[in-house]
């Protein structure tokens, strides 16, 4: 299955950058992270609980962040196994200045099976997009609100 597409967020991209290399970030952002554990540079042990369609599940695994062009792109893999079947997914996220916002490109394949796979194709990539803009969203909110959180801290000084 492919998934790509395309969404622009209302912050600079260094930022963004920032976000996307920030643990406590990636936790926050990736729908339905229960745990998010060090493991190694770049790469950490998860715990999720995703749901597609009636088929919900708990699932164990990987995100690890290769390929890094700074300020620009990287490439993120993530496996995982549970009780609805597995995914093992890799993609690209590729970052450019548009105006005052960043636009960001993200492009992969993910391989699902199991229980979850029986939802079908079309219902598994309409949520699969539907996840990963929800995640760059949060990305945008998780900046913004720091920001917000910077200009209260520096009026209070």
């Amino acid at each position: 299955m492919k998934v790509n597409g395309m969404v622009r967020l209302k912050v600079a991209r260094d930022q963004v950058w920032e976000a996307l290399n920030n643990p406590a970030v990636l936790r926050r952002c990736t729908p339905g992270c229960k745990e998010m554990i060090p493991d190694g540079e770049d790469s950490y042990q998860v715990r999720m609980e995703v749901g597609v369609g009636s088929v919900k599940g708990r699932y164990k695994g990987t995100i690890k962040i290769s390929d890094r062009v700074p300020g620009q792109q990287y490439k993120l893999t993530v496996t995982g196994t549970g009780s609805a079947g597995f995914v093992n997914a890799e993609g690209l996220v590729q970052l450019t200045d548009q105006e005052e916002e960043t636009r960001i490109e993200y492009s992969g394949q993910a391989q699902v099976g199991g229980p979850v796979a029986g939802v079908g194709q079309r219902v598994i990539e309409g949520v699969a997009k539907f996840l990963v803009e929800q995640f760059f969203k949060c990305v945008e909110s998780a900046i913004l609100q720091s920001q917000a959180g910077e200009r209260d801290g520096s009026e209070q000084s």
